[in-house]
């Protein structure tokens, strides 16, 4: 109940915030234009909450804190009356009317930018790009990436966490060709290549590294041993944390797995940390699934050399936030056409349930400083979907307006009904698919 109670709020939270900026920024701009406001509501629906400002505007908290709207004077061209007055939205010219329609999304972003600069001035921990445990005769041990290594570049973009190389992979969805890296090898500098063909196309894929055969860097301990197997029967137990094996130094899972593997079966010899003293154990490993076990699971804990502290000063924290944002967005546009093109998956869409999930994880998990993160992202997202060329959406709107000036006249209100009604009936084809995704998430259908 209070994991669902977290989903909800943090749900609200974050899309009411996100909400009044985008129409915030259609007011100002709106006003600076001198074009008078109407109505500036939070949310849809019945009015909870109204009052007249000063400047004769109708300001509103209504029931549903889903979305918001602002109401310009004139925007509705179908009143002759109100389009007439130097006030109205529609007496405007060509570039103020653009402007404030773009407003909104561009409020969006520059509510991330300013996210990010405060996040990166703070600094954070984060996991760094070290190469954890490489799947055998995955695409990553047929380049040779070893554990251990550490990836510096993906396709040329410098990368720093585990994050960012996700990132960069990404890129990559549904693609071919090879995706390179710039590994640091125990000092060494080396480029690797991994070739891909229709990478993962129309797949949901969760860990793009992990698809590449490229774990996590995990510590040596011991998290579960599984009863009457050859660990249990050797008196090893949970917590005991391996220093070698067979007199070969070990300080991941990833060596240990391949280590019994190896060995095929033959006795082994295990050194143990326990409560700070050192144990030896000999252990008779078996076969399960054609794979050499001795019935022990990782603890699922990071190396501390696994992770990197990033803190910047404010102007170079307002520089990689800039540029944080502009990537996004373009990420953001490239991921739609993808999806549009089926180079990836429209399962990868999410809505209003997935949000309020991870920004309800995020206030219990992860603390101001991912909520805070998780905002920037869907602010963003907001952003790039309002400039969707879509009749409703402000890109359709910009669009329209384009038409417009370049046929030096007003399209016909028949011909805008008709687009306006196509407009909506995508906008809610959409929403429904989002949720059906949503849901089917939550309950594992897909």
């Amino acid at each position: 109940m209070i994991e669902i109670l977290s989903y909800l709020l943090g749900f609200l939270a974050l899309i009411m915030v996100i909400t009044a900026i985008h129409e915030a920024g259609h007011f100002y701009v709106a006003r600076f234009f001198k074009v008078k406001i109407l109505d500036f509501s939070i949310g849809m629906g019945k009015s909870l909450k109204s009052w007249i400002g000063r400047d004769g505007t109708s300001y509103n908290l209504r029931l549903f804190p889903i979305g918001g709207y602002v109401k310009m004077l004139g925007e509705d061209v179908s009143d002759i009356k109100e389009s007439t007055g130097q006030d109205s939205f529609v007496s405007k010219k060509y570039y103020q009317k653009v402007f404030i329609l773009f407003a909104g999304p561009l409020a969006n972003f520059i509510l991330a930018v300013v996210i990010f600069t405060c996040l990166n001035i703070y600094g954070s921990t984060a996991l760094s790009s070290k190469v954890g445990y490489i799947l055998p005769e995955s695409k990553a041990a047929v380049a040779t990436i070893e554990e251990g290594d550490v990836i510096l570049e993906v396709d040329g973009e410098k990368v720093e966490t585990r994050a960012e190389v996700q990132v960069g992979l990404s890129r990559r969805l549904g693609e071919s060709g090879v995706i390179s890296f710039l590994i640091d090898s125990k000092g060494v500098l080396k480029d690797k290549t991994i070739p891909i063909q229709d990478w993962l196309i129309g797949e949901e894929p969760k860990d793009l590294l992990a698809s590449l055969g490229i774990g996590l860097p995990i510590t040596s301990e011991i998290g579960s041993v599984i009863k009457d197997g050859p660990a249990y029967r050797a008196g090893i137990l949970a917590g005991d944390k391996i220093n070698s094996i067979d007199a070969e130094s070990v300080s991941s899972w990833g060596q240990i797995k391949k280590i019994i593997n190896n060995s095929v079966g033959m006795p082994i010899k295990i050194t143990l940390v326990r409560e700070e003293m050192e144990i030896v154990k000999n252990v008779y490993p078996k076969l399960s699934d054609s794979v050499w076990i001795i019935g022990i699971s990782s603890a699922n804990k990071f190396s501390e050399d696994s992770f990197v502290y990033k803190s910047y000063s404010p102007i170079t924290a307002f520089k990689k936030a800039v540029n944080q944002t502009y990537s996004t967005v373009i990420d953001s546009f490239v991921f739609l056409y993808k999806m549009i093109t089926g180079y990836v998956s429209p399962k990868n869409l999410g809505g209003p349930v997935m949000i309020g999930q991870f920004a309800g994880e995020t206030i219990l998990y992860g603390g101001l400083y991912s909520f805070l993160m998780l905002m920037s992202f869907v602010s963003i997202g907001l952003g790039v979907i309002n400039l969707v060329p879509i009749p409703i959406l402000d890109g359709g709107q910009i669009c329209l307006l384009t038409i417009e000036k370049i046929k030096g006249s007003p399209i016909s209100p028949k011909t805008l009904d008709f687009v306006y009604r196509v407009g909506l009936s995508m906008v809610l084809f959409l929403m429904v698919f989002v949720f059906i995704n949503d849901i089917s998430r939550l309950s594992g259908v897909l």
